[in-house]
């Protein structure tokens, strides 16, 4: 019986974390997840890299980029913990879950999915349960130049099933990185201020 747990519940540290998602990345290719590599590949590039910025002066509070980054990963893990025990994940995570194993998608998809599951989904859920508000505004909006940094390689590292699309991306990603972090940066927007509004706002919307 495989005993690995994909939940990240027993992260402590960034660098607790990082050997998480090394040890995940195994996992799916030992399960032979090739639709859920793309994304987990793309959020552990992005992961690295806020992580390295962390004691650099980059960010105002290191302290709370660090809760941040743990906090904000674990609904991933608790997702693909979820999946992996047959147990129904939440809808967006699901959804896409349910196409990877279709497999009729091309890869840049199925990355695509994950950003709509967390982003859209986990991210306000996150920064509300954490409290942050608006002393954490700065360092939320400077993880978007981070994401713009990285995707041309997150584009590139794709293992796409078609030898068209891959070259096509490989060698056009310029055609695609500028819409994706365009799309991202509002994606987190809006997940920004859904976590702003309080309770009774909420309710005045419904």
């Amino acid at each position: 019986m495989d005993s690995f747990s994909f939940s990240s519940a027993y992260v402590l540290n960034l660098k607790d974390l990082i050997f998480h998602f090394k040890w995940v990345k195994i996992r799916l290719e030992e399960k032979n997840q090739q639709n859920l590599i793309p994304f987990h590949d793309t959020y552990f590039l992005i992961t690295q890299s806020v992580s390295s910025k962390i004691g650099t002066g980059f960010f105002e509070n290191d302290e709370t980029m660090r809760i941040f980054v743990i906090s904000f990963a674990r609904f991933y893990f608790d997702a693909l913990d979820k999946y992996f025990r047959g147990e129904t994940s939440s809808s967006a995570w699901q959804f896409m879950f349910n196409h990877s194993e279709k497999n009729h998608l091309p890869r840049f998809l199925y990355l695509l999915l994950g950003v709509h599951a967390h982003i859209n989904q986990d991210l306000s859920v996150c920064i509300k349960e954490l409290g942050f508000g608006d002393a954490f505004n700065k360092d939320y909006l400077a993880i978007n130049e981070i994401i713009k940094g990285k995707l041309a390689v997150a584009i590139t590292q794709l293992n796409e099933k078609s030898a068209f699309l891959k070259a096509l991306l490989e060698h056009g990603f310029c055609c695609y990185q500028w819409p994706m972090h365009k799309i991202i940066v509002f994606c987190r927007n809006i997940a920004w201020y859904k976590s702003q509004i309080s309770a009774e706002s909420a309710l005045a919307f419904a």
